[in-house]
């Protein structure tokens, strides 16, 4: 009665182990790749890359930053921005080195101040801290997430996701490097590295 007993629970246990390696529980589910959109950019003394999209995002100029009366013309560049409707989706820019910067800004931005960076050195130290290297194919990029406020009547927060890509063949020494940002934090800090690691490429 014993061995009976006994062989009868190991033809349960070894017929569990069977169910666990040919796939028993939760069926494993796997997404299509996400439809993408190549758009060309740089130019300008920026160099010339492609950066593949969501579907359905469109490009077009964002807004100049605020700058004092005589501010160079190059200094006031609106961002390029993927727009989704009337909602910026991501935002990319270069700030020439003989620019001034608004170091406040910086460190703490809001109300439609966002970061500028020339190179990483702009980079406020707290912030840099946060951040980690990644390859990139137009050059390390150094990524991290900061806090960005816009107070109305009450304030909202945002944690946006940026990379500061120094560029490995500039198009122009005034601008060592490209800013990317997502703009209200609408890409994660992990689908922003995928871009610019994976689907941006000089061209």
């Amino acid at each position: 009665m014993r061995l009976a007993t006994v062989a009868a629970l190991g033809v349960v246990l070894l017929s569990g182990c069977l169910g666990d390696d040919t796939g028993g529980g939760a069926p494993e589910t796997s997404s299509a790749p996400e439809p993408r959109t190549l758009h060309d950019a740089g130019g300008d003394g920026v160099p010339r890359f492609r950066v593949a999209l969501p579907a359905g995002l469109r490009i077009e100029d964002g807004f100049s930053p605020p700058a004092a009366p005589g501010t160079p013309a190059a200094c006031r560049k609106a961002p390029r921005r993927a727009m989704d409707g009337n909602t910026p989706q991501l935002s990319w820019f270069s700030v020439p080195t003989d620019c001034e910067i608004d170091a406040q800004a910086n460190r703490n931005p809001a109300n439609g101040r966002h970061p500028r960076y020339r190179t990483v050195a702009d980079i406020p130290p707290a912030v840099d801290k946060t951040a980690r290297t990644v390859r990139t194919p137009l050059g390390p990029a150094r990524v991290f997430t900061q806090r960005y406020t816009r107070c109305t009547q009450t304030c909202d927060h945002f944690d946006e996701p940026l990379a500061v890509i120094t560029l490995d063949k500039p198009a122009d020494p005034r601008h060592p490097a490209l800013v990317f940002t997502s703009e209200h934090g609408e890409f994660s800090e992990r689908d922003l590295v995928q871009l610019i690691s994976r689907n941006i490429t000089p061209r």
